[in-house]
């Protein structure tokens, strides 16, 4: 007796977007796929990329990431370096949390300069997110476009700086990570609003805000989850690729504190909270994944859809 299995197919199509590398380095693209992630229908182009966090800001690591990157925390450009050539990230995530009062005060001019040459330095796909203040972000992100020698991507345009930071990144040619608090109806929204400002929606990439494993972690799933089944049903406004940053999978306790000596060896047990925080977005439909752990880099890209 011959069984038909049941197919899955669907109208839409994810929107292919791609981040540009500079001389010598290779772009990622990401997107183009019209069915779910490790399905057997559909068709996937591109496989979701894995790249590394850099931060500008001084902070107390945890014990598995100081052992991994302690020696290059203080020096993002080296540190950058070392993530691609190194570890093998695809793309980088600079954040220029040194500018924030909290954590060194660094004048936007410093935070402007240390974009320029990290651009200057790494040839890979960058990413350049803010740094958490508001205020400060209102001139930082300016002042970041037009520093850049080449395109990168803005992170992030949210409902109350869409208007600043799109204007910034279609004045200098760069494209956006628009953001939305783990709400399906708001990540559409910010992109309704980019669409309404005529921004390219080829150069758009979401973030629906990631939590770690056991921190709100099935809520971000079932976020991406549903973005990608509306975009693969039609809604071209939620048919856009998704980025998933993993950093939150370390604010966990079980994945920095050392005093818990049952829980098992924290500098292992902070890598696998990261890697499979970053496992469980790859089964919703992320795109792009930013982990901080150079050894999640080959977990992660091995594991990833085809």
């Amino acid at each position: 007796m011959t069984v038909a299995l049941p197919e899955q197919r669907f109208p839409g199509r994810v929107l292919q977007v791609t981040l540009p590398a500079g001389p010598g380095g290779t772009p990622v693209t990401v997107g183009g796929q019209n069915g779910l992630p490790y399905a057997p229908e559909g068709d996937r182009p591109n496989r979701p990329a894995v790249g590394m966090e850099v931060r500008s800001g001084a902070e107390e690591l945890p014990p598995s990431l100081e052992a991994a990157i302690g020696s290059l925390a203080g020096d993002p450009v080296a540190l950058a370096r070392r993530c691609v050539s190194g570890w093998g990230a695809r793309f980088l995530f600079l954040s220029l949390t040194g500018c924030h009062p909290d954590s060194g005060g660094r004048s936007v001019a410093d935070g402007a300069a240390l974009v320029r040459e990290l651009l200057d330095a790494v040839p890979a796909p960058v990413i350049v997110g803010g740094c958490g203040d508001e205020e400060v972000d209102a001139r930082l992100f300016p002042a970041v476009a037009e520093a850049a020698a080449r395109p990168v991507f803005l992170s992030y345009a949210e409902e109350k700086n869409y208007r600043l930071v799109a204007g910034a990144a279609l004045a200098y040619g760069h494209g956006l990570v628009s953001w939305s608090p783990i709400d399906i109806n708001m990540a559409k929204q910010i992109n309704l609003l980019l669409a309404d400002l005529g921004f390219p929606p080829e150069r758009v990439v979401m973030d629906p805000l990631t939590g770690g494993l056991g921190y709100g972690l099935e809520y971000t799933c079932s976020i991406v989850e549903r973005i990608r089944l509306a975009g693969l049903s039609g809604d071209g406004m939620l048919a856009r690729p998704v980025l998933c940053q993993l950093g939150d999978a370390w604010k966990a306790r079980e994945a920095s504190d050392a005093s818990e000596a049952s829980w098992g060896d924290v500098g292992l047990r902070g890598r696998r909270w990261e890697e499979t925080t970053g496992l469980a977005c790859l089964a919703a439909g992320a795109d792009l994944l930013v982990c901080r752990h150079p050894e999640n880099v080959a977990t992660l890209s091995g594991a990833a859809w085809r």
